[in-house]
């Protein structure tokens, strides 16, 4: 089934997608079909997620690491690092 529509365009837009028709050996309503059809057999992006589910995500995944070792505070001086300087 094919469909016709109509879409209106602001000059400068349609003169884009002219010229990148053009380049391609397209018609306008070729390349337009062709794009078209290329955004509706493409996935969409993933919901962009809002800082507060980032922070319930990240917390969810540390709450299921496993408990590591407490470090004595010396382990993060410089001298621990770099004992050779």
């Amino acid at each position: 089934m094919d469909i016709k529509l109509e879409v209106v365009l602001k000059p400068d837009i349609e003169a884009a997608l002219f010229q990148r028709a053009k380049a391609e050996g397209l018609s306008l309503d070729q390349f337009a079909a062709r794009v078209l059809e290329t955004a509706a057999l493409t996935e969409p992006s993933p919901k962009q997620a809002t800082p507060d589910e980032r922070v319930k995500a990240f917390d969810s995944f540390v709450a299921g690491l496993e408990s590591s070792a407490v470090l004595a505070e010396s382990a993060f001086e410089r001298e621990s690092w770099y004992p050779d300087r």
